[in-house]
C-alpha cells in the first residue's frame, strides 16, 4: 500500500514537472516579440497572448480582441531552415534585409501568409491567418516588420 501511494506520488511530481517544463519551454521566447510590439506595427488594440493549441501552434501565439488567432511564432533551430526553404509548397520567394536569410510563403498562394528567416541559432516562422481568399490578417509588410524586432533581439 506504501508503494502505491509512492508511486502515484512520484508520478504526480513528474507530470508537474514536465507541465512547468513545457510551459516554460514556450514562453521563453517572449523576449522576442510582445503584444505591444504587435499592437504597434498592426494598429490592433486588445490583442493579447493564447495558449498553444490544434489551431494555435506556435511557440507564441496572439488573437485580436475578438478572440481570432493573428500570430503564430514557432522558434526551431537554425538547421531547420534549409528543409522549410526546400519546401515545395512553402516557399515562395526570398526575402532580402531579415536575418542572415528569409523567404515569404505559401508557394502558389496570395496573398503571403507565412515568414520563415534564420539568424544565429534560431530558424524563426511567423504565420497568420487568412481573413479572406485575398487578405491576411497582418499583412506581410507588417509580418516583415515584426521579424525585424524579433531578429533585432537575437
Amino acid at each position: 500500500m506504501n508503494f502505491r501511494k509512492t508511486s502515484i506520488l512520484a508520478a504526480g511530481f513528474l507530470l508537474g514537472s514536465l507541465w512547468l517544463m513545457v510551459s516554460a519551454y514556450s514562453y521563453q521566447y517572449a523576449k522576442f516579440v510582445t503584444v505591444q510590439d504587435i499592437e504597434k506595427v498592426t494598429g490592433l488594440k486588445g490583442v493579447s497572448p493564447i495558449q498553444k493549441s490544434a489551431d494555435a501552434d506556435g511557440d507564441l501565439n496572439f488573437a485580436r480582441q475578438d478572440g481570432k488567432l493573428i500570430l503564430s511564432a514557432s522558434f526551431l533551430p537554425a538547421s531547420a531552415y534549409a528543409g522549410a526553404k526546400s519546401s515545395q509548397e512553402g516557399f515562395k520567394s526570398m526575402y532580402p534585409g531579415i536575418g542572415e536569410e528569409a523567404f515569404i510563403g505559401p508557394a502558389g498562394k496570395s496573398p503571403s501568409f507565412i515568414l520563415v528567416f534564420r539568424k544565429a541559432a534560431y530558424t524563426v516562422m511567423l504565420n497568420t491567418e487568412l481573413e479572406s481568399e485575398t487578405s491576411a490578417r497582418i499583412p506581410i509588410e507588417q509580418l516583415v516588420a515584426l521579424a525585424k524586432i524579433i531578429a533585432s533581439r537575437m
